[in-house]
């Protein structure tokens, strides 16, 4: 089942770890860059990309601070913001 994300209160960030990290990967060593930082889970399937969360209300002060802190982490290949997206529902003539 899809996880339920509260993007009117908090900032996702999808973290890629590097092929060898995503084998030792410890939620609590990212998290531990910054307060705000809070694990969320993998997404899906991908087992090197995390998901982790900032609430909105910290995210405005710190967020550059914590994408710098989290790209400059070894193991990390790449940081993402995510963006929700509106998902379309297509017709029966589209097919």
């Amino acid at each position: 089942m899809p996880q339920s994300l509260e993007y009117d209160h908090y900032t996702y960030l999808a973290v890629t770890l590097s092929t060898a990290a995503h084998i030792h990967f410890q939620s609590s060593l990212l998290s531990a860059v910054h307060p705000s930082l809070a694990y969320h889970g993998q997404v899906g399937e991908l087992q090197d990309v995390q998901l982790f969360a900032v609430p909105r209300a910290d995210w405005d002060q710190v967020g550059e601070d914590i994408l710098a802190v989290l790209r400059a982490k070894q193991g990390v290949s790449g940081v993402d913001i995510q963006v929700p997206k509106q998902r379309v529902k297509r017709g029966r003539d589209e097919l």
